[in-house]
Parts: C-alpha cells; structure tokens; sequence
C-alpha cells in the first residue's frame, strides 16, 4: 500500500461559498462604478466648459448676458443636460468676477438606495483690470 506524498493535508482551493462571495463583491462594484461613472464624466465635462468660458470672458467688454448665452452654446453642444446657464451665478466680488456652477446630481444605486454626488469646486474667478 503507497502512502500519498502529501499525507493527510486536505485540498485546498475556492469553495462554492468563497466564489459566490467574490462574484457578488466584484458584482456590486461593478454596478457602482456603472452608476457613478457617467455622472463624473459629466462633471468633468462641466468643468472643462466653465473653464473655457472663464478664460474667453472678457469682463471689460462682456456682460454676465453674453457669459451665459456661451455657457448656454457650450453646454447644449456638448449635451450636458445636469446643469443651466441659468443655474450659474455670476457676480463680482471685490476685484475678481465669480463664476460659482456648483451643483448635485442624485442617481439610484439599487432598490430604494440612492447616490448624491456634490459637485462643489466648481467656482472660478476671473481678474477685472
């Protein structure tokens, strides 16, 4: 009778458990990340319009009306329905013309779960000489 070279050690390797657990985590991120990411790319499309804008917007001889009418043109070209010109507030504040886009978009996850993702760093200030 041939003894095993291994002896009495028991297999080892997955388990049905141990894969119905990974495939559920890796699942839920993935549904996570499916639901987060169109929302960040949006926001990363804002940013750059606003940046554009911010940087085109001559104060001296431009309105806060022309500023919105080419944020309003950047942001149907680009199909970005999250936000409005309108919703953009425009003001001066010392020596500096503010441009505050902040904005929050809410998302369903799973059931009756939801996601908010707060977009507050989108306010930019532009000299005026």
């Amino acid at each position: 009778m041939k003894r095993s070279v291994l002896g009495n050690r028991s297999q080892q390797g997955f388990t049905f458990w141990s894969i119905v657990f990974y495939v559920l985590v890796l699942g839920s991120a993935m549904v996570l990340a499916l639901r987060v990411a169109p929302s960040y790319l949006e926001y990363r499309t804002v940013r750059d319009i606003m940046e554009r804008a911010v940087s085109e917007f001559d104060p001296n001889t431009q309105s806060s009306r022309e500023i919105k009418t080419r944020i309003r043109k950047l942001l149907k070209t680009s199909q970005i329905y999250v936000i409005k010109a309108e919703d953009v507030k425009i003001f001066r504040d010392r020596n500096d013309v503010v441009f505050d886009a902040t904005y929050e978009v809410r998302f369903p996850l799973v059931g009756i779960l939801d996601g908010v993702m707060h977009f507050d760093d989108l306010v930019f200030r532009k000299a005026v000489d």
